[in-house]
């Protein structure tokens, strides 16, 4: 059988660029899950395109906590207003202080946070390449979710991926929203403001 990375080989550029830009428009976030648990195997595949996001200077400063038990899984929801589903695991971003250089300031490592956003990123268009759906959430309470995971005081809670088999429902835009923005909408070329 022809390993996936093989046959990626023998599609040409403009090929591979609509199968991955197919996955990242097709993605939506979910919010609404079935109960059906995501294999050990989806999530490693999840994890490993969080590990494959770019980082700032090429540190790896985050480490990912995977969650799974519906119990504790509940009780992350009551310290998370963001956290508007049930999924059946989660993947907390934690900034792990322990790998940060001594000698880098606060200002040094700022990308970090960008860093949990392409990770997420990643994570999420893997997640929906997998059939999954997902969702981002950074609405919680640091210093709870610090308490309950039994975090030690060297790794900061910041952002959950949320993880789940999707449930069917009618999306629904809020009123008044576009629901079609294009490129040309979000872009300008070579002066902000400047159209053409």
């Amino acid at each position: 059988m022809e390993s996936s990375s093989t046959s990626l080989a023998s599609l040409t550029a403009e090929q591979r660029a609509d199968i991955v830009l197919d996955v990242i428009r097709t993605r939506r976030v979910v919010r609404r899950y079935t109960d059906e648990p995501v294999a050990d195997d989806q999530i490693h595949r999840v994890l490993e395109a969080g590990r494959w996001a770019t980082t700032g200077g090429n540190r790896r400063i985050h480490r990912f906590l995977v969650i799974r038990d519906p119990k504790t899984i509940r009780l992350m929801k009551m310290i998370s207003p963001g956290m508007l589903g049930a999924p059946s695991a989660i993947v907390l971003i934690c900034l792990d202080h322990t790998a940060i250089d001594a000698e880098q300031t606060r200002e040094e490592h700022s990308s970090g946070l960008v860093d949990v956003g392409t990770q997420a990123m990643n994570m999420m268009v893997a997640a929906h390449a997998l059939g999954l759906g997902s969702c981002p959430v950074t609405s919680f309470s640091q210093s709870g979710m610090s308490t309950l995971l039994d975090l030690p005081r060297t790794a900061t809670p910041l952002l959950m991926v949320l993880l789940g088999h999707p449930a069917p429902h009618t999306r629904v835009m809020r009123r008044g929203a576009r629901t079609r923005l294009t490129v040309e909408d979000l872009t300008y070329w070579e002066h902000y403001g400047h159209t053409s």
